[in-house]
Order: structure tokens, then sequence, then C-alpha cells
């Protein structure tokens, strides 16, 4: 008896242990997703507000987690794009967006096609607004990183308590969203289209080589001890990360760099596919390629990843080894408004810096770039332009010659295939997005610092027929003096040489990156997803 009442409580206290997480869980998918009737209601107030066609297909309801919906950026194109073609092909589907923006649907819809050119349907769009955005973006003083995925679950937690999808796409890359997602309901598959990795090998080695930079504050990078607490930091994050990833069902990534890393981090590999984000280029495309002026063009938003100072200094040092493109004490000043209105022609080279700014941090780095202009010398020749709208930014890059991009681990770069478009010579930085996807082949300098640059008979042969033909599509630099070299050289080659380097990488950027592209590259990964749906659905 002593044994039988031993196996009996010790087996009622391992039913108690099994039990708390059971109970902890349901209480979890209650508090956060509601009872049955709360889910049911939000569902029928969306039903009530939309109009699929559900004549040869039941409703499915696909929830798209992106806090920034009404902005502006990449991402953004990417939401949007997908969102249309979610429309164009599947009219028994609503699209749930959940946002933060505190904006009407039919101001949502309109801004889309302004600022994207996309015409979305409103009777199979539903916008749920969040009201906890701060828990993503609020600048913490430290640990950043992990204190803002943290926010992104409590952010998604107010997204499923007001509406619980058939799909869960995640469009900006909170990755630790998917184990909340998965706890709640398992038959939710969770589709997530990833930008950059939150925290990647390279920012790893950057912290333990001691370099500072933009994530790695120099304080950090100063002291041992600070680096070594900071790497152990990282290691669990990247570990948390990893885990997190793993939830998903699908994983899409904008380049061969993003999707290295996420592979190596979700360790799902075959359901991981690079789809490139569609990049508007059928007005760009259309730039005629002769009467270019001696204008280097920078298009990027003034964040300090960005590097905009990079370009200033190779400016500064092509002007240097270069003497006779210096424009003299007595010259007249030449204003922007000035040559976009064709009222005066540049006589000497100048270097646009065009961006957005999202607050009063990026207007000061914009202002920063400018003093640091004229401390080398070179304000004149330099200006810099916050916010232009998109029709001034459009004639830049019609008139310009060469097109800059220096950030370093760009994860992928829609400026720079904007600026390939447009016909401009484009020099970005050799690592990640631009060397791995988009400017290759590439001219980059040799061992001995100079350019290795394509032959006038290889130029001709590509110009009389490209099928088969490969020439370089743009430059790659690293340091100022090669982005100098770059600079020289771009502004410099005529002929065979300069026509075929804009015809290469215009080709590349209307075919490989062009919204038809992105279509079929979507739909494969998302036609799966429906068919899912459609087998779950019939099994009940």
């Amino acid at each position: 008896m002593p044994l039988l009442e031993t196996v009996i409580h010790y087996s009622l206290v391992l039913g108690v242990v099994l039990a708390i997480p059971m109970v902890v869980a349901l209480g979890l998918q209650v508090l956060i997703l509601g009872t049955q009737s709360h889910q049911t209601s939000t569902r029928q107030h969306v039903a009530s507000l939309t109009q699929p066609d559900t004549r040869e297909h039941p409703v499915y309801y696909i929830g798209f987690f992106h806090p920034y919906a009404n902005a502006g950026g990449g991402g953004e194109r990417v939401l949007w794009t997908m969102v249309k073609a979610i429309q164009d092909k599947y009219p028994f589907v609503v699209c749930v967006i959940y946002a933060g923006d505190s904006t009407s649907l039919a101001d949502l819809v309109r801004g889309v096609q302004t600022k994207f050119g996309l015409r979305i349907n409103k009777d199979t769009l539903h916008v749920v607004e969040l009201t906890r955005r701060l828990w993503v973006e609020h600048k913490y003083e430290r640990m950043t990183l992990l204190l803002q995925s943290v926010g992104s679950v409590v952010l998604a937690a107010e997204a499923l308590h007001a509406f619980v999808p058939d799909v869960f796409v995640d469009t900006v890359g909170f990755a630790f969203t998917y184990p909340l997602v998965s706890m709640l309901s398992s038959r939710i598959p969770v589709v997530s289209y990833t930008h950059y990795p939150t925290i990647s090998s390279d920012m790893q080695t950057l912290v333990s080589s001691r370099e500072a930079g933009v994530s790695n504050d120099p304080v950090v990078a100063n002291s041992q001890m600070l680096t070594e607490l900071k790497s152990v930091y990282y290691r669990g994050l990247a570990m948390a990360y990893a885990f997190a990833g793993s939830f998903a069902s699908t994983v899409m990534t904008n380049s061969l760099w993003t999707h290295n890393h996420i592979v190596k981090l979700f360790g799902i590999p075959r359901m991981t596919r690079v789809v490139y984000p569609p990049c508007d280029t059928q007005v760009l495309a259309e730039f005629p390629l002769d009467e270019r002026k001696s204008i280097i063009v920078s298009l990027a938003q003034f964040r300090p990843e960005k590097n905009h100072e990079l370009q200033i200094d190779a400016f500064a040092k092509f002007l240097e080894a270069n003497p006779e493109f210096v424009m003299p004490a007595g010259a007249a000043n030449v204003k922007p408004a000035d040559i976009l209105a064709s009222r005066v022609e540049p006589e000497y080279p100048l270097l646009v810096m065009l961006g957005g700014a999202r607050n009063i941090e990026d207007e000061a780095r914009a202002q920063v770039l400018r003093q640091k202009a004229e401390a080398l010398g070179i304000g004149r020749q330099v200006h810099v332009i916050v916010n232009a709208p998109w029709s001034d930014v459009q004639s830049w890059l019609r008139i310009g010659r060469v097109g800059i991009h220096t950030m370093r681990d760009e994860h992928f770069g829609i400026n720079i295939v904007e600026m390939m478009a447009a016909g401009l010579l484009t020099v970005a930085h050799d690592s990640a997005g631009p060397r791995m996807d988009i400017i290759t082949p590439a001219i980059r300098c040799a061992s001995d610092g100079k350019p290795s640059l394509p032959s006038e008979a290889d130029a001709r042969a590509y110009l009389k027929s490209s099928d088969g033909v490969e020439f370089p599509v743009g430059m790659v630099a690293t340091t100022a003096a090669e982005f100098a070299q770059m600079l020289a050289f771009g502004l410099r080659v005529t002929g065979p040489v300069e026509r075929a380097l804009q015809q290469a990488a215009r080709n590349v950027a209307t075919t490989k990156f062009s919204e038809a592209a992105f279509y079929t590259a979507f739909y494969s990964r998302f036609d799966p997803v429906i068919r899912w749906l459609d087998i779950q659905r019939s099994d009940d």
C-alpha cells in the first residue's frame, strides 16, 4: 500500500505540473484572442464592412502585420504590392492590415495610389488600428533590439485580440511574434517577408572586433568588458531570434544576403526563398540616356547607417585629385532650382544629396553634412536637399550622370535600382545586397587601387547583341579613395563604354527587379498557403 500511495501521490504531482503550462497557455489564449463569441463578433464586423467574391470560394482573411502601413518606403511598397497581387488573383480574400496609423481607409488607399501608383480595392480591405505602436518605435537607451522585439509581441497581441486572421503575414520582420501566433492557434500559418535580420553574424563580428559603428557604440567598442558583455547579449538574442523564426511556415527574403543570414538563423532552408522587392522602374527607364550633366546624385534617407559622410569624403578626395573640377572662388554659386528649371548649366561637378527626414534627428544629420562640406572647402559644390518631392527627385535622376550609395551591408537597395533604371552610372558599397544581387557583374578596384575597366571592344559587343554577353552594370567600392576613383571614371567615361554600362544597368533594373517578377515569385510562395487553407477547411 505505501508503494501504491507513493505512486498515486507522485502521479498527481506530475499531473499538476504538466497541467500548469496548459492552463497558462489556455489563459493566454483567452486573454489575447478573447472568448469564442468575441472572435465571432469581430469576424462578423469585418464581414459586414467588406465585399469579397465568394460565389466560387469561401472567404479567407489574411492579416498583414505592418505598423507603418501609411509610410512611403520600400517596405510599404512590398506590403501594398502583395495586397494588390492577392486582390488580383484571389477575389475571395479579404486583406486585413494591422497598422498603427490613425487614418481612414479612403485616405490610406488614396495615399497608396499617390505614392506607389497601385490601385487597391477597398471592398476587400480592412484596417485594424493599433494603439500601442510606441512599443516598437521607442528609442530605448540600452538593449534596443531586445526591447523592441518584446514590444512587437505586445503589439501583435493587440492585433490578434482585435481580429484573428486565417493567415498571419509579417511584412516588417518582427520574428518574435511568430511563436505567439503559433501558440495561440496552430491553424494559423505564419508567412514572413524579411527585409533584414534583426540580428546577424555581421553585427556580432562588428562587436567582437571592437569596431565602432551604427550598431556598436564607441563607448562599448573601447571597453573590453563591455564588448564581452555585448557579445554575450548578441549571442543570446541571436538564439532567441532563431528560435522565433523557426515558427514561420514560409519565409521570403529581399536579397541573397538576407536569405543566407535567415537560412542560417531560422534553419528552414526548404521554406525560405528570395523574392526581390518590386521596383517601380517603368517611368525611370524612359529617361533619355544622353545629355547628362556632371551631377552626382545620392538618394537615401538621412539615417546614420546610410553613411552620407563617406560620400562627402569621397567627393572631396575626387576634387583634390582632379583640381580642374574644383569651382574657382570667383565662380557664381549655382542654385538647385535654377538647374532643374534649365536656367543655368553647371560648369563644375556637383554632389546632390537627396533624402527623406523622418524626424528632427534626421534633419540635424542633414545639417551636419552641410557643415562637413563647408569645413572641407567644397560646400558650394554640395547640395543637401531634404524631403524633395518625387517630381524633383525624378528630375535629378533624369539629368544626373553618376549615382552614389555608401551604406555598408545594405540588405537590398531599391534606390540603387532606381538610379540604374534612370540611366545613372551607379557606384555602391561593395557588400551585402548591392554586391550579391544588384550590381553584378561590377567594376571594382584592383590591388593597385585602380578600377578594372571594361574594354571598348567588349562594350561594342554588348551593344551589338546583349544576349549571352556579360557586361558590368555598375561600380562598387569600400573606401573613400575607391569611391573617388569611381566618381572620376563615371564623370569622364564616354562613348560605347558609357552607353553599354547604362543599357546593361537599365536592363537588369527593369527585368530582374520589376513588379511582374515580384508577382511571379510571390505567387509561387503564397499559392501553397491558400491550398493548405483549402485542405484544412475540407477536413473540418
